[in-house]
């Protein structure tokens, strides 16, 4: 009984007593600080990533429609792949490697226009909490060819 009284007393003084908290702000600040920072660059690699998927959809569809308006197939793969290019260029977004294909086109009045686009953008600038420094993008959009369009 006397060990546990003596344990007791022991805890007693320990928790009552005023104890010195002096440098536990830069503990917690440094600690905040570092959650911040990792969820601030997780926030903006994701609508980086958000953004960049976005764009590669709206360049599919300018390129897409821009080939449907042409008047031959060989003509409406090189409008297509420049608008593509030129969507893609407004927006700021720089891919390495840009592929634009026209698979699966059936170019004929009352056709369709198929593209997929391709688009190896580099993230190195958000890297970091499991981000990659690079990503593929694709994305494919279908325009209808006019009913009533004359095509040779």
């Amino acid at each position: 009984m006397t060990r546990l009284t003596t344990l007791l007393g022991r805890l007693r003084t320990r928790f009552s007593t005023a104890r010195d908290e002096r440098g536990y702000t830069s503990v917690e600040l440094l600690a905040m600080t570092t959650v911040l920072v990792g969820f601030i660059t997780v926030v903006v690699g994701a609508g980086r990533i958000v953004d960049s998927n976005s764009q590669v959809d709206d360049a599919a569809y300018a390129a897409a429609r821009a080939a449907s308006l042409e008047s031959n197939f060989e003509a409406a793969q090189i409008a297509g792949r420049q608008a593509a290019e030129d969507a893609l260029a407004d927006r700021g977004k720089a891919c390495t490697n840009l592929t634009v294909s026209f698979a699966g086109t059936d170019f004929r009045t009352s056709g369709q226009v198929k593209v997929e686009i391709t688009c190896h953008a580099n993230l190195s600038d958000v890297v970091g909490f499991g981000l990659p420094g690079a990503k593929d993008f694709s994305s494919s959009a279908v325009v209808p060819i006019e009913q009533y369009r004359r095509l040779p």
